[in-house]
């Protein structure tokens, strides 16, 4: 469709449209202001396109056109948390029909029906599993910042006749608290209770040793422990490198290198090698996502008794690497943050800073016998001048 035109006809204080659509002239008065006729115009050749596109505008063919761009161009985590978001809208709204149903307005009544939903899924199931409490706040924000994201695509791809203010659907905001991590003596507990599980099997080898290795001792990501090749280790170098592979990709698309600290060097040297990837299962076969993190907290943490998740490791890593005097900045590139201010969460357990600060104060030098002395007698001369004038009153 060709840019539009506007022009002006004599004794008339309106700019008018001009242009050819479908074998049909269209001419119309559209504002006193030109700019404004230009915009309304570009509106009318939208809303006209979109009447007559057919099938095109309706939302099951779009979800489908979506998810074809998407598979091609995001991981398969995201693709997931996209299909998951919209069965959520959906839920919220069954009859969309058209993509242009999606607005600001009904995302704003999509993020009030999400928070009531998780609140009454939570006082009816208290003693339930964790799946059926409902989301949490984080978990209502990544939904919602997933639809606007599919709802820009379809902006951009020219479904909706003017610009729609998505930037209007706040995130909820969350309270930030304090990073968690292991202590080195739970660490150890972990270690040696998988040791036992391993003496129980026919391979003496458990592949959630692993990971703790992995997480806690070199500060991997949960996809950096499962995509992880022995060819990413070089053992002369002394490092492990993370880098893109042709079915998945750090999470930052940059490669890092991690020096190996000296235990986890040693047990990479002395665990079996069953294929490709470092990490398998005891039956050889690769974890996916899901049961990497699922049968990790399940199957290793809870029997031990300690509160533990695959990320909390690489927490771990930084946490103790901060409270041994590592700089921000060094721990920054080692877990491969593109900002330091993703790094300054650990900042609170670097030790004696705060103290060390306040410290560094100039001293004051007083003569704290004289300033005590001095207030002494100007309170007593004070009493002394009091007691005088109420003993010149009664007599």
């Amino acid at each position: 469709m060709k840019e539009p035109s506007v022009f002006r006809k004599p004794k008339s204080p309106y700019w008018w449209c001009d242009f050819v659509y479908k074998k049909k002239r269209y001419q119309k008065a559209m504002d006193k202001n030109k700019k404004r006729a230009i915009q309304k115009t570009k509106e009318l050749q939208t809303k006209l396109r979109l009447e007559n596109s057919g099938d095109r505008n309706l939302w099951s063919v779009f979800k489908v056109e979506y998810f074809e761009w998407a598979k091609a161009n995001k991981n398969a985590q995201t693709v997931y948390r996209d299909r998951l978001s919209l069965s959520y809208l959906e839920e919220f709204k069954p009859d969309i029909h058209f993509v242009t149903d999606i607005t600001p307005a009904l995302l704003d009544k999509f993020k009030a029906y999400l928070i009531n939903r998780s609140r009454a899924l939570k006082e009816q199931a208290v003693n339930l599993k964790r799946k059926f409490r409902g989301m949490g706040e984080h978990g209502i924000n990544r939904t919602l910042q997933s639809v606007k994201v599919i709802a820009r695509k379809a902006e951009a791809w020219g479904y909706f006749p003017a610009p729609q203010k998505w930037e209007t659907i706040s995130k909820i905001k969350t309270a930030v608290g304090r990073v968690v991590f292991h202590t080195a003596e739970e660490l150890e507990r972990l270690i040696d209770y998988c040791r036992e599980v391993a003496e129980n099997n026919d391979i003496h080898y458990c592949p959630y040793e692993t990971v703790i290795m992995l997480g806690a001792r070199a500060g991997l990501r949960r996809g950096e422990i499962q995509n992880l090749m022995w060819t990413d280790i070089d053992f002369e170098r002394n490092i492990i490198t993370i880098q893109p592979k042709e079915d998945w990709h750090p999470k930052t698309y940059e490669c890092r290198d991690i020096p190996m600290a000296k235990d986890l060097r040693e047990h990479l040297l002395s665990i079996p090698r069953r294929g490709p990837y470092v990490l398998y299962d005891i039956y050889g076969q690769r974890f996916s996502m899901g049961s990497l993190t699922n049968y990790y907290r399940v199957k290793i943490a809870r029997k031990v008794g300690i509160d533990s998740f695959i990320h909390k490791l690489r927490h771990t890593y930084a946490s103790h690497l901060v409270q041994n005097r590592v700089d921000l900045y060094t721990v920054c590139k080692l877990l491969g943050h593109k900002s330091i201010k993703t790094t300054e969460i650990y900042a609170h357990l670097i030790p004696d800073t705060l103290q060390q600060a306040v410290d560094r104060l100039p001293p004051l030098h007083l003569s704290v016998g004289k300033s005590v002395g001095s207030c002494a007698n100007f309170i007593h001369q004070r009493a002394e001048t009091r007691n005088a004038r109420n003993r010149a009153r009664t007599t």
